[in-house]
Parts: structure tokens; sequence; C-alpha cells
């Protein structure tokens, strides 16, 4: 690294000041937060919530304060190289969160991994910002890479074949967009034109005029914020009105302020969702509301979720030793933040998260249900070298059983069991009920060995019923690797929780096709899609203009289909599952347990 090179300042001397004395354990923990000029405080808010729920904890952090230090940077790498200078010099700061732009983050990253900072990284996208194997560095947003991937996923399920792309002329502009570019043709999208700009220009109109009369689905733009509003106004006032794909960049009022109408139709990607279902997510809207009397937006959450995250791998460590405390990162379990499941790499990249997607219509940005889920079923059918086409299976029409069964296959792939249970009452109806026929379609399909208890619930008492299903429990959880749990009409909730809990214990995932199951015992639910309508109405409103090709209600029909996961990650850790399988799938909702069993690990 030229940064380190010649009468640089002693980083490696100031790491070793560090490593002494991160040993003795003693005061505050501190940890430096970046604002970036121009930005919204909520980024800050959010770091600033988070270390005042740790500080008001009992044990606080390993029973010391988190005491947050507050920098401003510059709008350059240079204008900022002093402050981060000064911030390293200081041998009590164990890490950093911040610097938003890339081209600040990436050489930046290299003075905090040879002072031995811990340096998380929110918004920086860029690919070679975990490219040198450094081992204090963390970036906590998927990378352009996965970004590229999944716009052109989005752009592939909307039905788009032929598409612009236009960029500005800077390093991860240009990367986002031939990424973008690559992941498109791999996709088996046309491209009609790719143009690069100078964001300092005002007048696009040439460039627009190169392909204005050309056909085509759609037009990407990888620019910062203010250059593709200009470059949006230019495009709708010489008549074009397709939709706009771009870059996390774009997720700012510099766009949509800047572009105004012309906004219409922007796609872009965001990795916060905030579905008020998921407990974590509903605690942090809750406590940020009640602290700064606003809703909290992208930038809180991912200020949150850092902080968090960090406090997490303290504690696992039981440390801020800089090179024990990497480790950890590197290496601890999946945890569940606001933003979803991160676990990171040997590099830094984070895994398990993922873009949900928005789109500006009616002056806001409106979520495009289910959107995201092709990406996910891709991947991971790729990865875990399905024998069955998951993303073919999941968008054609099927009934209800046949979907159900596909459920299932998929449960078998990502749990890799052989032997599954099933309590059923051997009447058709009960059969039925229970799940039974279509784990006999799974066996007759695939090597799957079912394990069947019957109990006559139309003859027995309630006192019958109960030892009747505790002796099942007590034989099944013996002789399978999974249990099909339905959900036992007239049999007490709480009863059916403290069996399933036994499972638990046994290491056996309990394995639900039921959407409204809330059992924290229950290790994996998966259903159809919960947030698309099958008559085209409610949120899917929003494909009307989007779409080509297609109609809403067509498009609907692909999209239920589509299975949506609900993971107890506990769970799965505790029972010794593999989690890349859930790491590629990146599950939307989550289940907690309350059992002391497992619980205190990734989704505390």
């Amino acid at each position: 690294m030229g940064l380190l090179s010649g009468c640089s300042p002693d980083f490696e001397g100031m790491g070793e000041q560090r490593l002494a004395l991160s040993q003795q354990e003693q005061g505050n923990i501190e940890i430096v937060a970046m604002q970036t000029p121009g930005d919204n405080d909520k980024l800050l808010n959010g770091i600033l919530l988070a270390a005042e729920e740790i500080n008001r904890r009992e044990g606080k952090l390993l029973g010391r304060n988190l005491k947050v230090h507050i920098e401003q940077e510059g709008d350059t790498f240079e204008a900022t190289k002093s402050m981060i200078r000064r911030v390293v010099a200081n041998p009590r700061v164990a890490a950093v969160l911040g610097h938003r732009r890339s081209s600040i983050a990436v050489p930046a990253s290299a003075i905090y991994e040879h002072s031995k900072v811990v340096f998380m990284t929110p918004f920086a996208t860029a690919k070679n910002l975990t490219g040198h194997s450094f081992q204090y560095v963390f970036r906590m947003i998927p990378s352009n890479e996965v970004m590229a991937d999944q716009l052109a996923s989005v752009a592939k399920t909307l039905g788009y074949q032929r598409v612009v792309t236009l960029y500005a002329r800077d390093d991860l502009n240009r990367e986002t967009a031939f990424l973008f570019e690559d992941a498109a043709i791999n996709q088996g999208i046309k491209l009609v034109k790719s143009s690069s700009f100078f964001e300092k220009d005002s007048n696009y109109r040439p460039i627009i005029s190169q392909f204005n009369n050309e056909s085509f689905d759609a037009i990407f733009i990888a620019s910062s914020a203010p250059a593709a509003a200009l470059m949006a106004k230019q495009l709708r006032e010489m008549g074009i009105q397709e939709p706009i794909l771009g870059s996390n960049s774009l997720n700012q009022t510099a766009y949509t302020d800047n572009a105004g109408s012309a906004a219409e139709n922007t796609i872009i990607p965001s990795i916060y969702h905030p579905d008020e279902g998921n407990p974590v997510t509903r605690q942090f809207i809750r406590q940020y509301q009640e602290k700064y009397q606003t809703e909290p937006d992208y930038n809180a959450a991912q200020g949150y979720d850092s902080v968090m995250l960090l406090a997490a791998a303290i504690e696992k460590a039981g440390s801020t030793l800089p090179p024990l405390l990497s480790t950890t990162l590197h290496y601890m379990p999946a945890w569940v933040g606001v933003t979803g499941i991160h676990a990171f790499d040997e590099y830094g990249d984070v895994n398990g998260k993922k873009y949900f997607f928005k789109v500006w219509q009616e002056q806001a940005w409106q979520d495009m249900p289910a959107i995201h889920v092709p990406y996910l079923i891709d991947r991971f059918t790729q990865n875990q070298k399905t024998q069955t086409n998951f993303p073919k299976a999941f968008t054609r029409r099927m009934h209800d059983d046949e979907h159900n069964t596909y459920l299932l296959e998929l449960a078998q792939n990502i749990l890799k069991f052989n032997r599954i249970g099933i309590i059923y009452e051997n009447t058709e109806d009960g059969r039925k009920a229970s799940g039974y026929e279509l784990l006999q379609t799974l066996e007759n399909q695939h090597k799957l060995s079912i394990v069947g208890c019957e109990v006559p619930f139309s003859l027995l008492d309630n006192k019958e019923t109960e030892r009747a299903l505790l002796a099942c429990y007590g034989t099944l959880s013996l002789n399978t690797d999974a249990l099909l749990a339905p959900s036992f009409h007239g049999i007490d909730s709480k009863l059916q929780e403290r069996l399933n809990s036994s499972l638990t214990f046994f290491k056996i995932p309990a394995i639900s096709l039921d959407e409204r199951n809330t059992d924290p015992n229950i290790s994996l639910v998966l259903t159809k899609r919960t947030d698309v309508d099958a008559q085209g109405i409610s949120g899917m409103h929003v494909y009307s203009s989007l779409l080509k090709g297609l109609k809403v209600h067509e498009f609907a029909e692909r999209l239920k289909n589509l299975p949506e996961l609900t993971v107890n990650l506990h769970n799965l850790q505790y029972q010794g599952f593999s989690e890349q399988p859930i790491l590629e799938l990146s599950p939307d909702n989550y289940l907690y347990s309350d059992s002391p069993l497992i619980r205190g690990g990734s989704t505390q």
C-alpha cells in the first residue's frame, strides 16, 4: 500500500499500543462513529441508540461503558486522512464505524488494518474494500457484486429483455455498471447501449439521443444521486418513460427531491425492510421513535446493527483484544439484527444479508413484494446443487398439495434429514390433515424414510391424548432426524410447545407448513408468500406500470408460490445444522426462543 510507505506515521506501533492497552481491560470501551458532510443524522442516531441500550444493561458491556466519539469526515480521502490518523493514534479506540463513500473507506481501511482498529463500514460497496485479505476490515452491506446480481434478477423477473446502462466515470460507478452488465447478460438480457458520462456535466441530452430511438425495457443508472436525478429529468424530457433501475446511492432525498416527477418508476435496492412482525425490529422502531420522535430509516438501522453486532462479538470474545475480536467477528455464529442475518467470511464480506427493493411512485418509496426472492432461490439451487429446479417449480401454477411437497423438499435440502417423524390419526382425513400423504409423495421421489406414530385422536379424551403424544414424542426423538409438526386442533398450544421443546433438547428440528405457527420451538416454517395477493391487489399495484409482457394478476400468480421462510436460528445453531443454506436463502422472518438452553446467542 503506497499510503503506508515512506514517511507515514508508525501505524504498526500504534497497533502495538492498542494491543497492550486492550489487555488491561479497564475503563470505557471506546469506538468512533464517522459523520458524513450533508448526511442526515439518522446513522448516528442509530449508533447512539444502540450504545445507550447497551449501557443500560445490568452488566453493560463486559462490565464497562461503551463510549461513542463522533468525528466529521471530509468530502475526499485526502481531506479526511489527518483525522483518521488522529483517531488511530488513540490506543483506546477499539473500532471505527462509518465512511459512507467507498472512495474514502477503501484507502482508510489500510490505516485501520495496520493500526489494529476494527473497521466496520455500513455503506461501502466497492469490491476491493475486502480484496486485500485484511484482518480488521468488515463490510456491513452486501457488495456491488451482490447488488448487481440482485438488480439483474429483478429486471429478468419483471420481464425486461433489453436494457440501457448509463454510468458516471469514476471507479465505483464504473464497477457497479460493469457488474450489472455481466449479471444482466447472464440472465439473458440484451444490452442495447452502454454509455458513460461526467457527473459535472449539466447536459446529458447528446448521450440520451444515441439511444432514444431504440427499443428497450429499462435504463440502469450508476452515479451519485444528484447526477442521476438530472439524468432522469432529461430522459423524461426527451420522451423516455421506461423504468429506471438504480444502485443504492439513489436511496436518498438528493435523488427524489432533485428529480421530482421524473423519479417515477425508479427501482432501487434497500437493505432495510421495517417488518414490525419481527420482535427485534419492533423493539428497535419503538425505541427509536420514543427517543427521536420520528421513524427510523435504513441509515439508522445500519448504525444500530453495527453497534449491536460489535457488542455481540465483544461479549463472545470476552475482550476487546484486537486479534481476538477480529477472529470472533470472522467466525462467530450468524447473528440476526434489524437488517437481517450477518455472518462474515474470511475476507470480511457479510453473508446472509440481502437487498429488498422499492419503487418511487406517487411521491413515495413503495415496497415491491417478493421481488427479491427469485434471486435467493436461484442462488440456493446453484450453490446447494439441488436435483430439483426450485426457481422453475415455485413459479408455475400448482395444487396446494404439490406446492407443500416442494416446500418439504426444500426443507430436506436445507436440513439434510433422511428420517422424518410424523404423528397422525390413521384415517383418510387424519393422514391428510397431518401431512402424512405429502411425506409419502416425497418418500416416493427421494431417499426418505417416514417414521410414523399413530394416535387415535377422535377416540381419546384430553388426558389420554396427552399421554399418547408424550409417548410419540419420546419414540420419535430417538428414531428420527426431523419432525413434521402439524398444528393439532383442539389440543392445548402450551402442551404442543412443551413437546416441541423436547425435540430441541434432542437436536431434532421441528418443521411446520403453517404460516400462523409462532411456536418458538419450531425450527423452520415454510409457506407461500404472505406478502403477495393472488388477485393482484393490495401491495401488488406497484407492478402495474413496471411489468413487461405480463399482467399484474399473472405476475402475482408467479410470485405467490415462492417460498417464505421463517427460521429459529438459535435452534438450528444449537442443533448443529449448517448455516450456509440459511445464509443463502436469507429468510425474512425469525422465531425467537425463550428457553435458557438455547438463548443468549445470535438473536438476542
